[in-house]
This record gives structure tokens, sequence and C-alpha cells, in this order.
């Protein structure tokens, strides 16, 4: 009787698992048909370790560098760059596993990752010094890259950064999409109501949070290769030692704008005061009501001081 019940559950768990990817199976998507739709007249691409890295480059002036977040794509900068690019360069990127520039050729997906790439990418462009402005792990790269070259950067700002996130922090939903058990089903079922709760997480303010918008973050998901990289991000937090990190934010000189949205539920916004704390003669801006990623979801508010930042 034993064997029969273990039987009729390892049966129940199998047909379970069939019907959720039945209901919730969810192709990849080619590149060629989101080029149609996420591609705008501004699009360019450039070749990079074997990638098509799909960036925008709009205004002129002196050059500003935009680095989007984990499941997000350069679109994310719309607000920002319509204001920006008044006056000055306004350069924005899919980072190598989002948007339409898809994965990158290294296994191993960490900040020192990121770093180094944003090293190539900047030759490719012929730049030289830029200022940089990253969200999230964007915000991450952005303070690594200005420790490590420090020759490159005038100024960075920091929207709600990674840094001193651990592996027991918020960003275990990257853990659990890369455990054996969970990968499969991260990897091919992502439905859109899922990618909409996500989306939400990330606003302060969900009603500020449009359908269009829900859309794009869902469909560059499923762009060939996005959805592995997704799974890969587990050791990301911890990839730095809380020591590692304060030495590095110690070693920054350049002006340094924080940004953080006080209903931050991915980065708490008691980081922003160790970034604060860490980073010589920084400013710190916090924003009652914002969330996770303040430049898409107040673009006005937060760009206008960014403006005033950069123009001191």
């Amino acid at each position: 009787m034993g064997k029969r019940r273990a039987l009729t559950v390892v049966v129940a768990v199998l047909a379970g698992l069939a019907l959720l990817l039945a209901f919730h199976w969810r192709p990849d998507i080619p590149v060629e048909k989101l080029l149609e739709e996420y591609a705008g007249e501004n699009s360019r691409f450039v070749e990079i370790d074997g990638m098509k890295v799909h960036y925008r480059d709009e205004g002129s002036g002196e050059p500003v560098v935009l680095l989007h977040g984990v499941l997000s794509s350069l679109h994310t900068w719309d607000g920002w760059t319509a204001e920006l690019q008044r006056e000055r360069r306004v350069i924005r990127l899919d980072l190598p596993g989002f948007g339409l520039t898809g994965p990158g050729t290294e296994p191993q997906i960490n900040l020192d990752y990121y770093v180094e790439f944003m090293a190539k990418f900047l030759d490719a462009l012929g730049l030289e010094r830029v200022t940089m402005a990253g969200n999230s792990m964007g915000g991450g790269i952005t303070w690594l890259f200005a420790a490590r070259y420090p020759e490159r950067v005038d100024k960075i700002v920091l929207l709600d950064a990674a840094g001193f996130l651990t592996a027991d922090d918020n960003l275990n939903l990257f853990k659990l999409a890369g455990s054996p058990v969970l990968k499969p089903l991260v990897r091919y079922c992502t439905p859109r109501y899922l990618v909409s709760v996500f989306a939400r997480q990330v606003y302060g303010d969900p009603g500020r949070l449009e359908a269009d918008t829900i859309t794009r973050y869902y469909r560059l998901l499923r762009r060939e290769g996005n959805r592995d990289v997704l799974t890969s991000f587990g050791n990301l937090a911890a990839s730095l030692s809380v020591a590692d990190v304060q030495e590095a934010l110690a070693s920054i000189e350049v002006p340094t704008l924080i940004i953080w949205g006080d209903k931050d539920r991915w980065i708490p916004v008691e980081h922003a005061h160790l970034f604060h704390q860490n980073i010589p003669g920084s400013d710190l801006k916090i924003y009652e009501g914002a969330g996770h990623v303040p430049m898409e979801e107040i673009p006005q508010e937060t760009v206008a001081d960014v403006i005033a930042f950069l123009n001191r």
C-alpha cells in the first residue's frame, strides 16, 4: 500500500508539472521580431566579444552613459533621455543578457564581468571619459567602474544601486531561479502575469506602471537567451564582500549623487545611507513614495535633480 501511495504522489506531481508547463510555457522570441518592435530610429549596434550590443546615442555635448538593472533594458531611461539630450550626449545600452543585446559569452555573470565589458564598450565608441549613471545592477557596475577606472569617469549617479546586498538578502529570487528544480520552469514558464507581479514590485506606486511597460519587460525577457542569463544570477549579490565594497567606495573621488526611492522593496533605503557614508563627499536624495526604479517611475522629478547636479 505504501508503494502504491508513493507512486500515486509521484504521478500526481508529474501531472501537476505537466499542466504547469502546458499552461505557462512561453517560447523564446526571435531577436528579429523584437527588433521590429523595440529598435527605434536612434538604435545602433556595435560588436563586442561576439555580441551585437544594442545602444542609442542621442543629443550632443558632454557624454552621459546610462546603465539599467536586472530584467530591464535601455528603455527604462526614456524619460531621462528626453530631457538630458537637450544639453548632453546621452548613451544608453542593453547590457549583455538583457534587451535586444542578448546573452554574453561569459558563463559567470557578475559585476566584474560587466565592468570590463563597459571598458570595452567605451573603447568601441571612442569615449575616453564620461559621466555614468546606473540603476540597481547598473548602479553596482557604475561605482565599481569608477573605482577601477577613475581616469575615465567625471561624475557618477547611483540609483537604488547594488553593492551591500548579501547572499541572504533580497535577491534570493535569483538564487531560487537558478536552483536545479526551478531553473527549467523559470527558463520556459514566464507568463505575462508573473512578469507583471515583479514589475509592480519595483514601483513604489504600482498605479504609475503602464500596461505597455509590462509588455515590454515581458517580451524582452523572452528574447532568445535572456532567460538563460536570468537563471545564472544567483551569485551576483555576493560577488564582492562588504569589505571589498567599502574599500572600493572609499576610493571614489569624483562627484557622486545617490538617488533612492524610500519604498524600494528590492534594495532597502537603508543601503542609500551606507553608500552615502562610504563615498567621500557624496550627495544623497531620497524620493518619498518611489520604488526601485525612480528614473522610470518619476522621471521628471529625478532628472531635474540630476541635471542640477551635473551642471554644478
